[in-house]
């Protein structure tokens, strides 16, 4: 009997504590200690010019982030482009992980799956941070860093995409996102997304199917789950990150995104130990096959005739727990591997050999700027009336990396002043405070 106990504690300490693989791999955020790991079979560190594509996968509620990596690394070999493709595979991490690898103080963790969500790195309990930061945030760190560091050159093409919890992560990431617009515009850099195999979806309006249909879609009757319209599974009580732009503004940034959508024919499973069960996702279908086909159908109630974009692809014999077999089917393949037809541009802000860049444009409370300075740059902000600003500081955090303290700045659109380059001409770049 004793024998049979202590096994059983055994059992469920391992169940308990089951945690994955950490790389050695980091990411510093923003100009904080704080670090996110992440998988990549490439050194972010040298210069690549060859480099056309990167793609960004993310794992699930099991935290596989480095079998979400070698899965795009074998897709990538098969379509021979895995010399022009940068794979990088984000690992939002536990507390399991933490103590499994004996990780220091400055790693970002979250709790359960609120990373998912968007919502802030663990800060308090056991393992207490002095800072956290929303998922959506470090992801917008992480593709800056690539973009705007200068390592990639030649990057045009970047394709998001995560896996059952992942893929809940980019269907809520692609229209709040803060980086792409400006990307687009100053780079040339077209970006798609992948939404493979979530358990639920984010819905813009009171609507839902009705019982017992795939394409139709009514108000429901909320008696027994008042909360089904709430965030993550609506558009109500928004979290922090969610809620820097308008609803509407979200909504037609949804539509005009170019986002596939991804689900094996043997992912119907109203069971599945995975699948969310809650009543706001019930109200979506009764296993991710089936609401995968609801959402699709209702993207079009909604919006339209939407052409070749927002599209459901099922390839045949996957079911849930195949993600690998999943990124390797020859029409799944050809969404991570897209023709790339645009061309980078020059970005505005190069001046003469000097190149320098400030990320984000719109931010809250710093800003960054970062290139091969010969010196710390001189620099003015004025506001568009044409005012100049005095109540900022910025800070030297590197020999090629300062920060721009503008958390005192008032909301608006302001231009910021660079010169002493060692050129006479000037350069200036506008930049959005919007404080939360």
């Amino acid at each position: 009997m004793r024998c049979l106990l202590i096994l059983l504690i055994f059992f469920y300490a391992k169940i308990s504590y089951s945690q994955e693989p950490v790389s050695g791999k980091f990411f510093y955020v923003g100009e904080s200690q704080y670090k996110i790991t992440y998988f990549s079979p490439s050194n972010l560190s040298f210069t690549n010019n060859n480099v056309k594509r990167l793609i960004i996968v993310l794992h699930g509620n099991n935290r596989t982030a480095e079998q979400r990596q070698n899965a795009i690394i074998q897709a990538a070999n098969s379509e021979n482009k895995f010399l022009e493709t940068l794979i990088i595979a984000p690992h939002f991490i536990g507390s399991q992980e933490l103590v499994a690898n004996n990780l220091d103080d400055y790693y970002l963790y979250w709790s359960g799956v609120t990373w998912m969500d968007g919502n802030n790195s663990s800060s308090s309990g056991a393992y207490p941070r002095d800072e956290s930061f929303s998922s959506f945030e470090v992801m917008d760190d992480i593709i800056s860093q690539v973009v705007y560091g200068g390592k990639f050159p030649n990057i045009s093409q970047i394709i998001l995409t995560g896996y059952s919890g992942g893929g809940q992560f980019m269907n809520r990431y692609a229209p709040s996102n803060r980086i792409q617009v400006d990307m687009e515009s100053e780079y040339n850099i077209e970006f798609k997304y992948l939404v493979a195999s979530p358990s639920s979806y984010l819905y813009f309006n009171d609507e839902r199917r009705v019982e017992g249909t795939l394409d139709q879609f009514e108000k429901p009757n909320i008696s027994s789950c008042g909360t089904y319209d709430n965030y993550k599974y609506g558009m109500k009580q928004l979290n922090q990150y969610m809620r820097y732009y308008h609803v509407d503004t979200l909504i037609n940034r949804y539509k005009r995104r170019n986002i596939s959508y991804g689900v094996g024919s043997r992912d119907d499973d109203p069971n599945s130990s995975s699948m969310d069960d809650t009543c706001g996702a019930m109200f979506q279908g009764d296993h991710r096959v089936e609401r995968a086909r609801i959402y699709n159908n209702y993207l079009k109630y909604l919006f339209g005739d939407l052409g070749e974009n927002h599209k459901l692809y099922i390839p045949t014999g996957i079911g849930h727990t195949n993600s690998f077999e999943f990124y390797n089917k020859v029409n799944i393949r050809s969404l991570l591997f897209p023709e790339i037809k645009n061309q980078p541009n020059q970005p505005l802000n190069i001046i003469e050999e000097v190149n320098f860049n400030i990320y984000p444009s719109i931010g809250s409370k710093k800003l960054f700027v970062s290139g091969d300075f010969k010196e710390k740059p001189n620099m003015s902000i004025f506001d568009m009336n044409g005012n100049k600003i005095n109540n900022f500081s910025s800070s030297e955090l590197s020999s090629s990396k300062f920060s721009i303290n503008t958390s005192s700045l008032s909301d608006g659109l302001y231009i910021i002043f660079f010169d002493n380059f060692g050129v006479l001409n000037q350069k200036r770049k506008k930049f959005v405070i919007i404080n939360q």
